[in-house]
């Protein structure tokens, strides 16, 4: 009875997911400098599909006119790892948002992340 009443218990946990930087603000960019950050997802493998069941990366960045982009770490869809790179076109703020799913497993149901950073894009030192 005690074995059947943790299975139960353990199976209701919902994956909650954590991220590096922990912080909501990325490093600050430089207008005309090649920008890079990196943002790590831990609590289970990230999932994140389109309305027509397409896996897509998993955020985006306003505005998308900015010079920045965000890619996976490495070439595979659904890793924990995203890139934001490029070089700053515009001075200002942006946001970077990052959301989807968590894919559950036995013992756990698939959870949901959004987590909101800004980077603050800046005129090179000494530019009026």
């Amino acid at each position: 009875m005690l074995l059947l009443s943790s299975l139960v218990l353990l199976s209701a946990c919902t994956l909650q997911a954590s991220f590096t930087p922990e912080k909501s603000k990325l490093n600050d960019a430089t207008l005309g400098v090649p920008y890079y950050e990196q943002i790590n997802i831990f609590g289970g493998r990230v999932l994140s599909y389109d309305l027509h069941s397409k896996e897509v990366i998993a955020g985006d960045i306003t505005p998308d006119n900015i010079g920045l982009q965000m890619q996976y770490c490495n070439d595979k869809m659904g890793n924990n790892c995203l890139q934001i790179r490029g070089v700053p076109i515009k001075t200002g703020i942006v946001k970077v948002r990052v959301y989807g799913g968590l894919a559950g497993g036995m013992f756990s149901r698939a959870g949901e992340f959004d987590k909101t950073y800004t980077i603050k894009i800046k005129p090179p030192e000494g530019s009026s």
